[in-house]
């Protein structure tokens, strides 16, 4: 019996977390070596499915968990190791529509013909956007929602979240800007999401800027589930576990080949089981069997504040919407952001960056109103192709 700790204890020399724990399952795996595991350290109801479900290889997954403080500590020992029983033994809520979806299109081409019906539930439905984000983009993220057919909310507090992770939309943590209180607010809001199935985007703004940001990260990664996570090359390399340097929340230079960014969201999403989106002049996305390029949008966006912000918002509500493969309401949130800001660069009233936006928030929602219609020639715009492997 192999016993594994994944989060920090005060007499332990650091922390392996989901990925770690994955990390040596594997290996015993290849080795051959039928032995059983068991996971401890901080598990609680919170996290227990999370444990479970992400620290799980390929061939081999944890025999169980042993809890100590969550049951000794309760008011009453006995409900609380009946309630963490039963979530050992349930599929989590944020996994659970996805994984009975046995029939995800594999190509392109199939996937892009969904995408029209993803884009009319949203305007069907309004679903909830609700974005824990800083200042400088909360009204360009609530006008992007509602052009695209949402109903947004910009609350930052966590406490409102058990209410709000109820209406059946999603949340986008938005790591803008960093502080102890925002930490706890943001990890309490997305504990609430992931017990109620709601998707989660994280977008750690910035990750590889500062030793606070890369632990900041670090933290958000060990409260919870992620379904999405959305950053670009210097982002996704340092939630990878890469050292990088962040010029603020620029990328940067690009330091990897095509096969080598198709490579790092392909692992980093398989590892985290759930979808990453590095986004960059060609996007990678992949759910760690699918990964796909896609070469659209323009490069003004990079001129305007918060365009990748109110990105996550536009996913978010794809996600609300289309919980059966969030590979594809990722995908179908990118086409819908991305072709409409080329089609807004494009227009003869827009001028730079400052008549952009609004033209931006018009050509969102004329691509819902069209979609509704029937209307699907902004779609001849996509360019998605399977991403290269070597």
């Amino acid at each position: 019996m192999l016993c594994l700790t994944p989060r920090r204890k005060t007499n332990t020399k650091g922390i392996i977390g989901t990925a770690g724990t994955q990390e040596i399952l594997r290996a015993i795996s290849e080795e051959g070596r039928h032995v059983q595991t068991v996971s401890i350290g901080g598990i609680n109801a919170t996290n227990v499915q999370r444990v479970f479900y992400q620290s799980a290889s390929a061939t081999k997954q944890l025999d169980g968990v042993a809890i100590v403080s969550a049951i000794i500590a309760a008011k009453d020992p006995k409900s609380a190791t009946e309630e963490l029983l039963h979530l050992v033994k349930s599929t989590p809520p944020f996994v659970a529509v996805s994984l009975a979806n046995l029939e995800k299109k594999q190509d392109a081409s199939s996937l892009i013909a969904q995408i029209p019906g993803v884009i009319r539930a949203v305007g069907e439905k309004s679903p909830l956007s609700h974005n824990m984000t800083n200042l400088v983009v909360q009204n360009f993220a609530a006008n992007v929602a509602l052009a695209v057919g949402g109903s947004p909310i910009m609350a930052n507090y966590g406490e409102e979240a058990t209410d709000l992770s109820n209406l059946g939309g999603s949340l986008v943590i938005n790591m803008g800007t960093v502080t102890p209180e925002g930490l706890h607010n943001y990890s309490q809001a997305l504990q609430a999401y992931n017990l109620k199935g709601g998707s989660v985007i994280l977008d750690p703004v910035g990750a590889g800027a500062t030793a606070v940001r890369r632990s900041a990260v670090k933290t958000l990664l060990a409260a919870g589930y992620f379904d999405v996570i959305k950053g670009n090359e210097g982002e996704i390399k340092t939630v990878f576990g890469s050292m990088v340097q962040q010029r603020g929340v620029d990328s940067g230079a690009s330091t990897l080949t095509d096969a080598e960014k198709a490579a790092l969201v392909r692992v980093l999403a398989a590892r985290e089981r759930n979808i990453v989106l590095m986004t960059g002049p060609t996007d990678f996305v992949s759910d760690g069997e699918r990964t796909f390029t896609i070469s659209n949008g323009h490069d003004i966006l990079g001129r305007v504040t918060g365009t990748g912000c109110v990105l996550g918002t536009t996913i978010s509500l794809m996600l609300a919407v289309s919980p059966d493969d969030k590979l594809l309401a990722t995908i179908a949130g990118l086409l819908h952001f991305e072709i409409a800001a080329e089609v807004a660069a494009g227009r003869d009233d827009v001028k730079g960056p400052g008549t952009f936006v609004p033209a931006l928030i018009d050509e969102l929602y004329n691509i819902q109103a069209a979609t509704k219609a029937g209307d699907l020639r902004w779609l001849d715009k996509a360019r998605v192709r399977v991403a290269p492997t070597e």
